[in-house]
């Protein structure tokens, strides 16, 4: 084990400053009134206190960005925390100083100060907090990390990335997601305006590839390949550059059969097999991943419903809905934080 004295480019920046303003609850006792004021930023949770004996009163900080927030917990005391399952985010949990036990399906994972973990969306977990223990926690929004992710490998994906909960240290000042912390510290402190927003898009995509390529998790294998499966059948791959090549005009199934060079059940077969998804839905899917990267880099005067038209979409309500479950936003925002 490396024993040697921490660069200062290693340390986190102390979080407190940054989130000043951010201030839930300063100088608290009264575990009920935090438990409350915590439900209301995330989850309902059981918590309970090994002593109603408070060491140092509780201190909660709290500010958003774009699609993150980042917080900052001192409870003072040693505590379980039984939280409800996470549906929508994901939480990045990194001690500052002290350690925390999460427990997941009858294993316990010991995360101590300068590493990280992802508590998972959409499973049951608990903690084990020690009376020492200060944390930085980073709520993430899944749609928005899974459509990062689906964006960089080209497909749609059946569900959100599942991660491994052995800690990773992020101490290391090279490490890209300690980098990124630090920006989104550095973030928190700054004033609002465009300069800020502007900021914000940067930091808070770059959190997201390093948040995916950092920490270990069940599509690591797919991301270091930059594709879902490179042995797709060339029916499919031949059938994808059509698509590709065409999202502006109209495609229909026969067109894809016919640059297939397959029949219609082994076209089917195959996206189904290889991508998780029929030929039409891939279709649907490049297109709005091209009304986004149209919108994030749009001219002064572009409108959403003039895009979503160009790219074969004649049901605007239909477009927007699917956008939004697709992207986590609606296209009106994405098409807004290009012009900041």
């Amino acid at each position: 084990m490396d024993h040697r004295s921490p660069e200062a480019s290693d340390v986190l920046l102390d979080p407190c400053p940054a989130l000043e303003g951010g201030e839930v609850l300063r100088g608290c006792e009264d575990l009920d009134l935090a438990r409350e004021v915590v439900r209301d930023m995330f989850v309902d949770h059981r918590i309970n206190a090994a002593s109603r004996d408070c060491p140092r009163p509780i201190d909660v900080r709290y500010k958003r960005s774009e699609s993150l927030a980042l917080c900052y917990f001192d409870y003072g005391r040693h505590l379980e925390i039984e939280p409800e399952v996470f549906e929508d985010f994901y939480l990045l949990l990194v001690p500052v100083s002290g350690a925390a036990n999460v427990k997941e399906r009858g294993h316990t994972y010991l995360a101590p100060a300068g590493t990280g973990l992802i508590l998972p969306a959409e499973r049951k977990t608990s903690m084990v907090w020690s009376e020492e223990t200060t944390k930085l926690v980073v709520r993430i929004d899944r749609r928005r990390l899974t459509a990062k992710l689906e964006g960089f490998l080209g497909y749609s994906l059946p569900r959100s990335p599942h991660f491994d909960l052995d800690a990773q240290n992020l101490s290391a000042g090279t490490n890209p997601l300690h980098q990124c912390l630090q920006g989104l510290i550095m973030l928190a402190s700054q004033p609002a305006g465009p300069g800020r927003a502007l900021m914000s898009a940067a930091i808070e995509d770059a959190f997201h590839g390093a948040v995916l390529t950092s920490l270990p998790n069940d599509l690591s294998g797919a991301i270091a390949d930059g594709a879902l499966s490179r042995a797709s059948p060339k029916s499919v791959r031949r059938a994808e550059a059509y698509v590709d090549a065409h999202l502006a005009e109209p495609i229909r199934i026969r067109d894809l059969v016919r640059a297939s060079g397959v029949s219609e059940r082994s076209l089917f077969e195959g996206f189904k097999r290889f991508r998780e998804m029929t030929p039409m839905q891939f279709v649907r899917f490049r297109r709005l991943h091209a009304v986004r990267d149209a919108l994030a880099h749009a001219e002064p005067g572009v409108r959403v419903s003039r895009l979503a038209a160009e790219f074969g979409f004649a049901h605007f309500g239909r477009f927007a809905t699917d956008y939004a479950r697709q992207f986590g936003e609606l296209p009106s925002e994405t098409l807004r934080r290009s012009k900041i």
